[in-house]
């Protein structure tokens, strides 16, 4: 046990690099995002005056809050798709696996395909999701369909089916970390006592499991919310949500309004955080 207290010299000088680079890498860079989104008149200069012109232009453009609805709900539903299968997923390798080494091989199957960078790993469903594709040529092929679908590729299912495969591992981890602290005995006393295997997990296995299930669901809120590469490559020029906004805008030149969509995108994820925490204290997990 540590024997420097919370609020000693010693717990400060500790605590003094990771406070300073959080400052320099996160802190000052919002501030600036902030600052530039409020900056107003015809000149694009650090002495413009402040001002929530800006913002009031975003929110009046119709089509822009359409973006924003419409990335809440696709976070939305990549939480609940993701969160269901990465439940399942974790489930199945602490419960169902009892090898260890097979658990252990499973487990690295599903992660050595985060070892290569998430736009190929996006770009790589085009070959799937096609008019030519192995989806379209596989329901073909099975009688299911006569003639290719063009629904899966440049399309909401397509940005949907491929951000679902990226990001549902973020769900597995935080559960199968949960789900391994779970005496086994638990369980087992439960069984004994002739309760049915679903009372058994609704009474047992789901709360104790729920902070990982949140942990979860705040990672694949927030890496959805932000991403924009998926949907360029899968989406196309069709479909934007509100990361390829930010993109666009910074791409015309436009940096005040990148900036403001920058600002609403991070109180949009604080927002969510906030209510996920309230849901559960993750500060417990490791108790």
């Amino acid at each position: 046990m540590s024997t420097i207290s919370r609020r000693s010299p010693a717990s400060y000088l500790l605590a003094a690099p990771a406070a300073l680079w959080m400052t320099g890498a996160v802190v000052v860079p919002t501030l600036l995002i902030a600052w530039v989104s409020l900056w107003g008149g015809r000149a694009f200069s650090p002495d413009s005056p402040l001002t929530i012109a800006n913002y009031a232009r975003f929110f009046g453009n119709q089509t822009y809050l359409k973006l924003i609805l419409d990335t809440v709900q696709q976070s939305l539903l990549l939480m609940a798709i993701s969160g269901v299968l990465g439940y399942a997923i974790a489930y199945f390798l602490v419960v169902m696996v009892k090898r260890p080494m097979v658990r252990l091989a499973i487990f690295f199957a599903l992660v050595i395909p985060f070892w290569t960078s998430a736009i190929i790993r996006s770009i790589a469903w085009i070959p799937f999701l096609g008019v030519n594709g192995v989806i379209n040529r596989t329901l073909m092929f099975l009688g299911l369909t006569s003639a290719p679908i063009d629904a899966f590729l440049y399309s909401r299912t397509g940005i949907t089916m491929a951000q679902v495969s990226l990001y549902t591992l973020l769900m597995t981890g935080p559960v199968v970390y949960t789900l391994s602290n779970i005496p086994v005995q638990l369980r087992e006393a439960a069984t004994c006592l002739k309760a049915p295997p679903l009372a058994v997990f609704r009474r047992i296995t789901l709360p104790l499991t729920l902070p990982g299930i949140v942990i979860g669901q705040v990672l694949i809120f927030l890496n959805v919310m932000s991403d924009f590469a998926t949907v360029a490559a899968i989406g196309g020029n069709k479909l934007a949500l509100l990361g390829n906004l930010v993109l666009n805008f910074y791409e015309a030149g436009n940096i005040r309004y990148a900036s403001v969509v920058a600002v609403l995108l991070m109180v949009c994820m604080l927002a969510g955080v906030a209510i996920a925490l309230k849901v559960v204290d993750v500060r417990r997990l490791g108790e």
